[in-house]
């Protein structure tokens, strides 16, 4: 089990998402997140502190999402998770925007997230299921960036 985790914020790795997600055999929602500004942290704060944030972000989708699916964290500050079919996700979501918020609260440094998703059915191929949740992320944080 301790190859198929992260190092460093304990969720499933790379490795387990790419082993998990090999075939898709029910139906269910990928949700990607994405740490705004992240290299800003790491420039103006210092790497422990962009670990520390990397964390913090990590116990929060795992708070919000662990008990409908599997959170990972795929690459820097790339997190996913895939829900089953019968989550609620939008619940999932305000538990996560709620804990990111107290988390915030006692943590300056604690940047913003960019989140897509998209739903899949058993046998649709993952690449394109997470090619459009990350274009739903983006289009997402440009939102964001342009105030709407």
């Amino acid at each position: 089990m301790w190859q198929q985790l992260d190092g460093l914020t304990g969720l499933l790795n790379q490795n387990s998402y790419l082993n998990k997600t090999d075939a898709l055999s029910q139906n269910g929602t990928l949700i990607v997140f994405d740490i705004d500004d992240f290299k800003k942290i790491n420039d103006n704060y210092g790497h422990l502190i962009g670990d520390q944030c990397l964390k913090e972000i990590a116990a929060s989708i795992k708070k919000a999402y662990s008990k409908d699916g599997f959170c990972y964290r795929i690459d820097g500050d790339e997190f996913c998770v895939l829900l089953k079919e019968n989550a609620d996700a939008e619940a999932d979501y305000r538990k996560l925007i709620n804990e990111l918020n107290s988390r915030r609260k006692m943590q300056n440094y604690l940047p913003y997230v960019s989140i897509g998703s998209a739903s899949f059915t058993a046998g649709d191929d993952i690449l394109t299921v997470k090619e459009t949740a990350d274009q739903n992320m983006y289009q997402f944080k440009r939102r964001k960036k342009a105030g709407k």
